[in-house]
């Protein structure tokens, strides 16, 4: 597909997400006018977001209204119906998992997807899902291994020692995580939130603010209504903003202040600020109401807005340009936000006798590209950086990125 192609797509995508009718419509006459349904099928598959899809045409008309023709309607039916049950499985895994953990005395949270589904979709069909996430108080980290390793749930993660240091030294803004399987369901256990989490976000922060919920007959325990939110921010802006994932986290945004804003949204904000988060949760706010203006989340943009510094609020402006140019081009190599922050670059260096010991110990299970094929791909990187890094309005936007990131370093 020609970069102009896919930047309609993705353009297209984010339009019928978060876009108000008008917005919303527009986009899928679009899309059906230029027969690019499929591509943009293709892509909610990949960004994980045909349920959202399927509400943005329900709320347009769907075929009746020629925004889409039975084709490609019955095209994204089909992923719907399977990725519901894809999630189905995941939610019924996770209470599994949680079940063999409270039965070891451990108490575990869900996060992220599952607990956007229990507390704001109420269905398994209504977001999808890949994997299970769950938070446990660091005391308990060694408890619930054991109790997973007695259920068979095999720890694909690297040895202990050199994951966490790999952790600690990498330039990426990386959760403290293991990462489990049994029977095709993947549980990453988290014990803490990068390394320098906010009180918030401190995992018995999250474990004690934690609610029980229900969906479809499974009984799990999830983050509470202002942890879930949190966390949505703290996702987008840990993994700088990608549009494959900032997408499903925005919406899962929008959707909370539906539900949840009257109840929990002095709250959320006024916890988003002290957390540090205010320039992000602006940023991506902010793109909802660009498409959307009258939705109610535009009250949660300017109570935070209103509240931040004028640093802030043009670090803000940065991140929000940085997110609308990921839409429509793609996001920029990760090593291009890196290098605004050298203190992260110095630490990794200081790591690096802990990568070469990983090097040389070596993991059987892990196989190397041919070294042509890696210093080809470093070539193009190179050159890709070069590029970018010449466009120099970008580079403030870059470097807005890092700094909100390097507040968790």
């Amino acid at each position: 597909m020609l970069a102009a192609d896919a930047s309609f797509v993705r353009s297209a995508l984010v339009d019928l997400v978060l876009g108000d009718e008008r917005v919303a419509l527009a986009a899928a006459r679009a899309v059906a006018a230029q027969e690019r349904w499929p591509h943009v099928i293709q892509l909610a598959v990949a960004w994980r977001l045909i349920p959202q899809v399927r509400d943005a045409l329900a709320r347009v008309g769907d075929t009746a209204s020629g925004c889409i023709d039975e084709a490609s309607f019955g095209l994204l039916r089909g992923h719907l119906l399977a990725r519901a049950a894809e999630s189905a499985a995941i939610v019924r895994g996770c209470a599994g998992v949680q079940r063999v953990l409270q039965d070891a005395g451990v108490t575990s949270v869900a996060i992220k997807g599952v607990a956007t589904i229990a507390t704001l979709y109420g269905a398994s069909s209504r977001r999808m899902l890949c994997d299970v996430d769950l938070v446990v108080d660091p005391g308990q980290l060694d408890a619930a291994r054991a109790a997973l390793a007695r259920a068979d749930f095999a720890d694909i993660s690297p040895p202990w020692d050199r994951h966490n240091a790999a952790i600690t030294f990498s330039r990426y803004l990386h959760n403290y995580e293991r990462t489990f399987v049994r029977d095709g369901i993947e549980v990453d256990l988290h014990w803490q939130l990068g390394r320098r989490p906010p009180p918030a976000l401190r995992a018995r922060a999250i474990v004690e603010g934690s609610i029980a919920a229900r969906v479809e007959g499974a009984a799990l325990r999830v983050s509470g209504p202002v942890h879930t939110a949190l966390l949505a921010v703290h996702h987008a802006l840990r993994n700088s903003f990608p549009s494959e994932s900032t997408l499903k986290d925005i919406a899962d945004l929008r959707i909370w202040w539906e539900r949840m804003g009257d109840d929990h949204g002095d709250a959320f904000v006024t916890e988003t600020l002290a957390s540090g988060f205010g320039s992000s949760l602006c940023a991506l706010v902010r793109t909802i109401v660009q498409r959307a203006p009258a939705h109610p989340i535009a009250r949660c943009a300017d109570a935070v807005e209103a509240r931040l510094s004028r640093v802030e609020r043009r670090e803000a402006a940065r991140l929000g340009a940085f997110i609308e140019r990921n839409v429509r081009s793609g996001a920029p190599d990760n090593v291009t936000v890196e290098m605004m922050a050298p203190a992260m670059f110095a630490r990794s260096i200081a790591g690096l006798p802990h990568v070469v010991v990983s090097q040389v110990q070596g993991d059987p299970a892990v196989k190397r590209r041919p070294l042509v094929a890696r210093i080809g791909n470093r070539l193009r990187r190179a050159g890709r950086i070069g590029r970018e890094l010449l466009r120099f309005e970008h580079v403030a936007t870059y470097r807005a990125v890092a700094r909100a990131q390097r507040r968790f370093h």
